[in-house]
C-alpha cells in the first residue's frame, strides 16, 4: 500500500512492459485530482461496479478512468494545512459482501475509525451511510491486512499503549470491533512511528514488527493471549513508517525494510542472521541517510512518514517506494521547505551484495502517510495514487523503449562529492563551571557569543536569551544560537584582534537537540569533536584548549556541523555561551 510518481529508466524482460533485453522508460504522467488538503492518504478501487478504478481522498471519491468527475462520500470541509486532517487513512474493502467496495477511514491518531457504506447505484450521488467501528485507533501507520491468517483482513494498530488489532465480526462488520492486546502497554498512548506484520522466523504465521522489536505470533492463541516480544533495535532514531518483512538479500530467510524517522531522516533495511536461541539478530544496513554521502548515488531527503514495497518494474524483486511527506511536522523538520520529491528505489541483488538504485519519480507531488500503488486503468502496470497537505494526485505508468545512450543517461551516477565528517571519535568534553561575577552577571574578560557577527552555510545565528533555564547559568544570561545547520554545515565567527601563543577557553550549550561539533581556531582543531547532547539544557563548563600559535591579527572561530548522538533529536543545534582568549604566559 504505497506510493509514489515515476521518472526511471531501467533494464527490463517483462513482455508487458518492453520487449525482452530492450531498454525501457517507466514514466509516470502526473494528474492532481485536487489542490485541497483533506486527508493524509489516497487509495483506489472500483466504487461505482463499471470495472474501472476510482479514487478516494478525504470526502471525496473520483470517478475513473478520467477522475475529472467527483462525488461526496461525506460533507467535504477543507482541512486546516497549520494543523492535521481529520482523515489520515482509506482503504476499500466490501464488508457485508453486497457486491461493493465500502470505504474504511482512519483519522487522527487516537480518534475513531469508521466504515462509510457504499450504497449502491441508486446513492452514489448523496452521502454515504457512517459507522464507527473502533473507537481509538492510534500508531501513525496502522495496517489493513491478515495477520492472523483468516484470510480476512484485521485493523493492525495501537490501542491505549498496547500493540494488537482489531478484528470484524463478518457476520455483523459494522458493529464494534474487538481489540485483541498482544503486548503490555508499552506502546505511545496515542502515536508512535514504525509498524508492520510479516513472517520473521519464518513458521508461516504472521508477527508484528515495530521500532524496538517483534512479537512472535504464538502456534494458538492468537487472539486470546500476549505474543512473545524479541526485542532488537529496528531503528536508528524514533521510528518510521510502514515495516516490511522482505527477503532482500535472496538468502531464503525474512530481512526487515523500513524507514529510521518519520520526521527526519533514514531509510535502511535490516539483514536478518542467526542469533542466539530462538531469536534472529539483524545488521543495519543504511540506504540513504541525511547526507549525500550516506547514500551511494548521493541522494538525501526528509520525512520519509510512508513506506511502500512493491515490484515497479515488473523484474520480480520489490523495489522501494517513498518521498517526502511534505508539511509533515510544518516548520519543525530538517529541510522542511525542500522540494516535495518522490522516489524510488530498484532492488538489485547480485554477486557484490545487494543495491538500491534510486530514481526520481516526481518533485512536485510528494507524499502523505499512505502511499496506494494500484493498476488503475487495468494495463497490468502498477500506477500510484497519493494523496496528502499538497492534495491527491494519480500518477500512470507508462513505459517506452530507448535507445542505449538514452538509458545511460539516465541512469543514477556514483557519488563522489564532499563525505560526511566522521564522529566516531566524538567525545563529551565537559568542564569545570564558569565563574561569574555576581555583580555584573558576567565571566571577566569573555568574549560574550552573543556579541560575535556569524557567517553560517545554512541556517541563522542569533542571540537567546538562557535566562529561564534554571539548571546551570550563563554568562550574561545569553548566549549566540545557531539554529537549522545540517551536518557538513560550517559557522565562522570573527574574533576581535590577537596574536601569538594563547591558551583558549570555550563554553558551550549541550541539550537534547544539540549536535556534534568540530572546533577550529582558523585551521588548528580545538581537540576532539564534540558531543552536546544532554538531557536537560546545560552548559559544557569551561573547555581549555592550551598554547595555541596564531599568526596575524585577524582570526576565526569556525565550528562545522558533524553530526549528532543517536540518542538527540536531530536538529543540529550550537550555542556559545563565551569564549577567553588569555596570552598562554599569563592565562590564570
Amino acid at each position: 500500500m504505497i506510493v509514489s510518481r515515476i521518472l526511471l529508466l531501467v533494464s527490463i524482460a517483462m513482455p508487458v512492459m518492453a520487449m525482452a533485453d530492450e531498454h525501457a522508460v517507466h514514466s509516470f504522467e502526473r494528474k492532481q485530482l485536487t489542490g485541497t488538503y483533506f486527508s493524509e492518504g489516497a487509495n483506489a478501487a472500483d466504487i461505482n461496479g463499471d470495472g474501472m478504478a476510482d479514487v478516494v481522498y478525504g470526502p471525496y471519491w473520483f470517478e475513473g478512468p478520467s477522475f475529472s468527475a467527483k462525488h461526496e462520500i461525506y460533507q467535504p470541509v477543507p482541512q486546516n494545512m497549520d494543523r492535521y486532517a481529520d482523515n489520515f487513512f482509506s482503504w476499500l474493502y466490501d464488508f457485508n459482501g453486497d457486491g461493493r467496495n465500502d470505504v474504511f477511514v482512519v483519522g487522527f491518531p487516537g480518534t475513531p475509525a469508521y466504515v462509510y457504506e457504499n450504497p449502491g447505484q441508486g446513492g452514489l450521488n448523496r452521502h454515504w451511510p457512517k459507522h464507527q467501528v473502533f473507537d481509538w485507533v492510534s500508531n501513525e501507520s496502522p495496517q489493513w491486512l491478515d495477520i492472523v491468517g483468516d484470510e480476512r483482513p484485521e485493523l493492525i494498530c495501537t490501542r491505549d499503549g498496547f500493540f494488537g488489532f482489531a478484528t470484524v465480526d463478518w457476520a455483523r462488520p459494522f458493529d464494534t470491533w474487538d481489540f485483541h492486546p498482544i503486548s503490555e502497554q508499552t506502546a505511545s498512548k496515542k502515536f508512535g512511528h514504525g509498524l508492520g506484520i510479516g513472517d520473521v522466523n519464518g513458521d508461516g504465521r504472521q508477527d508484528l514488527i515495530h521500532s524496538q522489536g517483534w512479537f512472535e505470533q504464538p502456534m494458538t492463541g492468537a487472539l486470546s493471549t500476549r505474543w512473545f516480544h524479541h526485542p532488537v533495535s529496528l531503528s536508528e532514531g524514533y521510528g518510521g513508517a510502514e515495516m516490511y518483512v522482505y527477503d532482500v538479500d535472496g538468502d531464503g530467510d525474512n530481512d526487515i525494510i523500513t524507514s529510521h524517522r518519520a520526521h527526519d531522516f533514514g531509510l535502511a533495511w535490516y539483514e536478518q542472521l542467526p542469533g542466539d536461541g530462538d531469536s534472529p539478530e539483524f545488521r543495519h544496513h543504511l540506504i540513504m541517510g541525511e547526507h549525500p554521502s550516506e547514500n551511494k548515488y548521493g541522494i538525501a531527503f526528509s520525512e520519509l512518514h510512508s513506506v511502500a514495497l512493491a515490484d515497479i518494474d515488473g523484474d520480480g524483486l520489490k523495489d522501494i517506494v517513498t518521498g517526502k511527506t511534505y508539511w509533515s511536522h510544518h516548520r519543525q523538520s530538517p529541510q522542511w521547505d525542500a522540494g516535495a520529491v518522490v522516489y524510488w528505489f530498484k532492488l538489485i541483488r547480485s554477486s557484490d551484495g545487494v543495491d538500491w538504485v534510486p530514481y526520481k519519480a516526481d518533485g512536485e507531488a510528494g507524499i502523505g502517510r499512505q502511499i496506494s500503488i494500484v493498476d488503475i486503468n487495468d494495463d497490468k502496470l502498477p500506477d500510484i495514487v497519493v494523496g496528502g497537505m499538497l492534495g491527491a494526485h494519480v500518477l500512470t505508468h507508462r513505459v517506452k523503449s530507448v535507445s542505449e545512450p538514452e538509458y545511460q543517461t539516465a541512469q543514477p551516477k556514483i557519488y563522489d562529492g564532499p563525505k560526511l565528517p566522521q564522529v566516531k571519535d566524538a567525545q563529551a568534553l565537559r568542564g569545570p563551571k564558569s565563574t561569574i561575577d555576581a555583580k555584573t552577571g558576567k565571566v571577566p574578560g569573555a568574549i560574550e557569543g552573543e556579541t560575535l557577527m556569524g557567517k553560517a552555510t545554512a541556517g541563522s545565528t542569533k542571540p537567546q536569551d538562557m535566562s529561564r533555564f534554571k539548571s546551570d547559568q550563563w554568562s550574561n544570561q545569553s548566549q549566540l544560537w545557531w539554529t537549522g545547520a545540517k551536518p557538513a554545515d560550517t559557522l565562522t565567527l570573527a574574533l576581535p584582534e590577537f596574536t601569538g601563543t594563547v591558551d583558549v577557553e570555550v563554553v558551550l550549550t549541550c541539550a537534547g537537540d544539540y549536535g556534534i561539533v568540530q572546533l577550529t581556531l582558523d585551521d588548528q582543531p580545538l581537540g576532539p569533536p564534540i558531543d552536546l547532547y544532554s538531557k536537560n539544557v546545560v552548559t559544557t563548563g569551561v573547555l581549555s584548549f592550551s598554547k595555541i600559535t596564531v599568526e596575524g591579527t585577524g582570526h576565526s572561530l569556525n565550528v562545522q556541523m558533524l553530526g549528532s548522538n543517536p540518542k538527540a533529536k536531530r536538529a543540529y543545534m550550537f550555542a556559545l555561551d563565551y569564549l577567553r582568549i588569555v596570552p598562554a604566559d599569563t592565562a590564570d
